[in-house]
């Protein structure tokens, strides 16, 4: 038998093989055999029918039975002979099995491109300067005012305003027919949410409870509904009800509201730690975001594109979990998996080859979590979640999934911490 490896790139071998003669007749003999003792053909007992009768019947079962056969038996001595650690499946090309002829196949996959060393000193990034911003905390205060406002009936005489909840009768027609779903009875519509076509809540504005008015506004051209989209439509509106949005005050009993405080000053300062946090840690991504940019531009690597292919699921899957939890689809953000797809794969090529050299510069450097690492961070998840150190501990002992994630995690932590330590970093402010 005589293997050879082609070198097709840097992350791509094709293993060649070439089988006697011998050896691949003698598997032939042995499929045949096989194939005659369940044979169950017509005119014939199972198992007697004549060998002429079972090539002419079974030739495509033979061959796929001896490929199988002689495949199973030399790929994975070759990639232990050879040192190759596939990270996908081999593609398979092979010559027709016939008695009497060597057999010549192929098995092409892809592996780790081979990396001596790393470069990752003096890596320029930008850091935006910190700055607080206590317009951030009013506008937070404001959001969460907005959350708690209530809806209190108008005095007499109002008429509706954007902000108001309204409740309206209403009866749509199209060329005066009404159509399907054009009628609502005591229908509550909050003024200036968007809830209703476009145009047909600012025709609500300025009407006065007891006030019946045609609107007429245009359905859009992506309306669901085809046989309305584009169209021209009147809705008779009657406007039963106005309830005007009243804010709570900004005191000391708003604050009271929201749990745990006393004072309105502990709530603004417990929102300024909160908000400051938010932009140190939306700061501390963007550097590492660079820094990784940075860090595969410097050392340019070709990776294989079954791994470009995961990450590109995982990211897919991750995104679809993350729009259902906010009761939305990828359709309803106009793409579908193929779209998604192609917007992000670099993205994911840029994942995968960050995540290899990283993996390469840890090995470069000898870095390693120790157990005083974990114990270190698991007291912090204990201080910072008020879980007991000890059960927490023994959680991820027992339990090897979490414990690999999180050394993974410590792991990626000192290696950014090498980077950061040896990049070149200016600070900026902010845009």
């Amino acid at each position: 038998m005589q293997i050879t490896i082609e070198e097709l790139s840097a992350v791509k071998k094709k293993i060649n093989f070439e089988i006697p003669s011998e050896r691949v007749s003698a598997e032939i003999d042995k499929a045949y055999e096989k194939i005659r003792k369940k044979a169950a053909l017509k005119g014939f007992r199972k198992g007697k029918a004549p060998h002429s009768v079972i090539e002419k019947h079974y030739s495509d079962v033979m061959a796929d039975d001896v490929l199988r056969t002689l495949f199973n038996e030399v790929y994975y001595n070759a990639l232990a002979d050879h040192k190759i650690t596939p990270v996908s499946y081999p593609e398979l090309e092979s010559d027709d099995v016939v008695r009497g002829d060597s057999l010549k196949f192929s098995a092409t996959v892809e592996v780790l491109p081979a990396v001596e060393s790393v470069e990752y000193k003096n890596l320029k990034i930008e850091k935006e300067l910190f700055v607080s911003d206590p317009g951030k905390v009013d506008n937070r205060l404001q959001q969460i005012r907005e959350n708690m406002a209530e809806f209190a009936p108008a005095e007499s005489g109002a008429v509706a305003s954007q902000g108001d909840m309204v409740t309206i009768d209403f009866t749509g027609s199209i060329d005066g027919v009404p159509f399907e779903g054009g009628h609502g009875e005591d229908a509550q519509l909050h003024l200036g949410s968007g809830q209703f076509i476009p145009g047909f809540e600012d025709q609500v504005v300025g009407m006065a409870e007891g006030e019946q008015k045609d609107i007429a506004v245009t359905f859009p051209a992506d309306y669901h509904a085809n046989e309305l989209a584009g169209k021209e439509a009147k809705f008779a509106v009657s406007l039963k009800d106005i309830k005007h949005r009243k804010l709570p005050e900004l005191d000391d009993d708003f604050a009271k509201e929201m749990g745990e405080f006393e004072t309105l000053g502990q709530l603004r300062a417990k929102l300024t730690e909160t908000i400051e946090k938010q932009e140190l840690e939306r700061i501390e991504a963007d550097m590492r975001e660079q820094l990784l940019k940075a860090f595969v531009e410097k050392n340019p690597i070709q990776v294989p594109e079954s791994l470009i292919d995961r990450q590109m699921e995982l990211m897919l899957e991750n995104s679809k979990k993350r729009l259902a939890s906010q009761g939305m689809t990828l359709a309803m953000m106009g793409m579908d998996e193929e779209g998604y797809k192609a917007e992000f794969r670099e993205v994911a090529e840029q994942k995968v080859k960050s995540s290899f050299l990283m993996s390469a510069l840890s090995r470069q450097e000898g870095l390693k979590v120790e157990e005083a690492d974990i114990d270190e961070q698991l007291k912090k998840i204990s201080e910072e979640n008020g879980h007991d150190f000890d059960k927490l501990k023994e959680f991820y002992k027992n339990n090897q999934q979490a414990g690999e994630t999180l050394a993974e995690y410590l792991l990626d932590e000192k290696v950014f911490s090498l980077l950061i330590a040896n990049a070149e970093i200016t600070e900026i402010p902010k845009a």
